[in-house]
């Protein structure tokens, strides 16, 4: 009984590791938009079997986790930085590979809190409000 017990509390701990690490490298997942005239326009990060890809024009790369926000791009002897906003939700990337520096932004965010707002100001006489 022993052994089943144990059993069973090894298989659920696997199984809560396996599930926090595709809800962590999930938050990568998306498209990604590159400025005009960039060497691609674009590139679509995947996670399948646990591994992050990257889908662009010039074909599929595997990214390998260095640490949080880090991975590497073997296939072009690169590295990829994530970006987040002051949510700490992931918002854009920087890709380093081969003499190219490309940034890029997360498509489909609701940028409504990085607009502009409006401000009010009143002038106040603090003279006058001595003086009564």
């Amino acid at each position: 009984m022993k052994k089943l017990s144990c059993f069973i509390i090894l298989v659920c701990a696997l199984v809560s590791v396996h599930a926090q690490e595709d809800t962590t490298l999930k938050q990568y997942t998306g498209t990604y938009k590159f400025p005009d005239g960039s060497i691609v326009p674009s590139v679509e990060i995947t996670l399948s079997n646990g591994l992050l890809t990257a889908n662009s024009q010039m074909g599929p790369a595997s990214l390998e986790k260095i640490s949080k926000d880090t991975f590497s791009l073997p296939a072009y002897n690169g590295m990829v930085y994530f970006t987040r906003d002051a949510n700490d939700k992931v918002n854009g990337l920087r890709v380093e590979a081969q003499d190219v520096i490309l940034e890029g932004k997360k498509e489909g965010l609701d940028f409504a809190w990085s607009r502009p707002t409006k401000i009010y100001y009143c002038k106040v006489n603090f003279n006058s409000m001595i003086a009564s």
